[in-house]
């Protein structure tokens, strides 16, 4: 059984199995991003985009430099980010093998708020 990486009801939920299946996704990931979705303080999707230069369409693509990736400190980033986030998303940007970015998109719901047309926000 899967122990949770973050147990306190502030922050996003990601359990290990799932922190190593995306890290397992950005070794792989040589210029793209990893997108973690995240409801109700769950992550409860995870998108990967990969983007190709046209020369390194002929051969293999390398992913993500070991040299340049401690696991360990990206974990810890990745969980820090989650961290009181309801609703939104943790996003991994990589470029030329190297991790470079983290992103944080915080979104905030309102239940009794309705838009112009009266279908809500």
């Amino acid at each position: 059984m899967s122990e949770t990486v973050v147990r306190r009801s502030s922050t996003a939920l990601l359990d290990n199995s799932l922190l190593e299946a995306v890290m397992e996704l950005l070794k792989k990931t040589f210029h793209g991003q990893l997108t973690l979705l995240v409801q109700n303080r769950k992550v409860v999707q995870v998108e990967r985009r990969e983007n190709f230069n046209p020369e390194e369409l002929t051969g293999e693509v390398p992913g993500l430099s070991p040299e340049n990736f401690n696991a360990q400190i990206v974990k810890n980033k990745v969980v820090q980010a989650l961290k009181g986030l309801e609703f939104g998303q943790v996003i991994l940007m990589v470029k030329k093998g190297r991790l470079v970015q983290i992103e944080r998109l915080t979104k905030e719901r309102f239940a009794n708020l309705q838009g112009l047309g009266g279908d809500g926000i």
